[in-house]
């Protein structure tokens, strides 16, 4: 029989030291860029009734949910994104305050996920959220902080892939398809079947061109010029104006300067509903999904009382920490301090940490010389040791140099 106690379920990991210096600094480098554009950060609880999860456009499969109950019996749901949370509290704690509406966020989410490779079950999403306009500027505004976070968190190989929900379900118009035949071909779309896509058009009386449009979606992507390839003389005004939409929303990036960095995909489809118009993903080398996504969703405001348009991203702080190197951000800060006298040992910790840096106390009863082989195995580069006079005698154990100082001194001579 397993031991269970001494493992973590599926799709759920520990974070160890390392990992978590590396994890919290991309987090502060991700708030540092939404904070300078002023998103303000929020929390919303880890829970929520199940009922918030069941808006009238079903934004995540209930599949995907972890529910359970309260001492009442009644259902709730652990958080599967932070979107649904925001447009709740913005619609009912916010709804008076001046538009646009920025907030920034940062935490675990939860969804029951297949754990094969790279699937989690629990995920942090560090993110932002503009509410309260429907300007493609906001899009724009939204995608291009995505991507200056992506670069100031060392990514500087990344592929942003916008696509336009509205462009689908204008031609799905013109096909005349029922709900339930749209989504298999939204399926089919998605998955590049283009056998499928042949056969629940085929008996559909509606214009060859837009038809042949239809089977060429997933493979419609590429820079600029695929607009205009898409944009036929028989699309419906839906249709069009997402092309137009997603034109304006390209020179935009571009004046931003990131036109090397965007791509245009109008076969990509989200899989959680509610996005009602631009939509993206981002991807970078050496991961197999992508490490941020979002999108507009001007319809989820309304199940929640308050119509106002919207568009967010969330960047996978997890799939940040895989693509770049493990070294990102780390400096060999931490000292040792061995003293024989606790009174000055904690006399000079408290300098030390005054000055910024990280003080790691020797507290065994062992020699000076345990105490540096201990730095050595824990790659601790430098070694204080507090006379019984008050001096410091400061080793650095990379060169082999050691200097002696006093209390007085130590603030204008030294810098490691």
């Amino acid at each position: 029989m397993s031991n269970y106690k001494l493992h973590t379920p599926n799709g759920v990991n520990d974070i160890l030291p390392d990992e978590r210096v590396v994890k919290k600094e991309i987090e502060q480098t991700i708030g540092e860029v939404f904070r300078a554009s002023a998103y303000c950060e929020v929390e919303t609880p880890m829970f929520e009734y199940y009922d918030c999860y069941l808006g009238r456009d079903g934004q995540i499969s209930q599949e995907n949910l972890y529910k359970f109950f309260d001492e009442q019996g009644r259902v709730l749901s652990l958080r599967p994104d932070f979107t649904t949370s925001i447009a709740r509290m913005a619609a009912t704690k916010e709804y008076d305050k001046p538009l646009p509406l920025r907030y920034m966020y940062n935490g675990s989410v939860f969804r029951t996920e297949q754990t094969e490779g790279a699937r989690r079950r629990e995920f942090t999403q560090s993110g932002i959220e503009l509410i309260g306009s429907y300007s493609a500027k906001a899009d724009a505004e939204v995608i291009a902080l995505t991507i200056e976070a992506l670069i100031s968190c060392g990514i500087e190989e990344m592929s942003i892939e916008i696509g336009q929900v509205g462009f689908f379900n204008g031609l799905v118009l013109q096909t005349g398809l029922d709900t339930q035949n749209a989504e298999r071909l939204r399926e089919r779309i998605d998955s590049k079947d283009v056998v499928g896509i042949r056969e629940i058009l085929a008996d559909i009386d509606m214009d060859k061109d837009i038809k042949s449009l239809i089977v060429e979606l997933p493979y419609l992507f590429g820079g600029v010029e695929i607009l205009d390839k898409a944009n036929l003389d028989g699309l419906n005004e839906t249709s069009k104006s997402a092309l137009n939409n997603l034109r304006e929303i390209y020179n935009i990036l571009c004046d931003y300067g990131f036109s090397d960095y965007v791509s245009l995909d109008l076969g990509m489809l989200q899989d959680i509903d509610y996005y009602t118009g631009v939509i993206f993903k981002g991807y970078t080398h050496g991961v197999g999904f992508p490490i941020c996504a979002g999108g507009r969703y001007d319809n989820l405001m309304s199940n929640f009382g308050a119509q106002m348009g919207a568009v967010g991203a969330a960047i996978g702080v997890n799939r940040v920490m895989s693509a770049i190197d493990t070294s990102y951000g780390r400096e060999n800060d931490v000292i040792m301090l061995y003293a024989e006298d606790n009174k000055r040992a904690i006399e000079a910790a408290r300098l030390f940490c005054e000055h910024e840096y990280t003080v790691e106390n020797y507290i065994e009863n062992g020699t000076f010389k345990d105490a540096v082989e201990l730095c050595k195995r824990k790659n601790i580069t430098a070694i204080v040791r507090v006379m019984k006079n008050g001096e410091f005698e400061i080793s650095d154990l990379l060169t082999g140099e050691t200097t002696k100082t006093d209390m007085s001194e130590f603030e204008d001579e030294f810098d490691f």
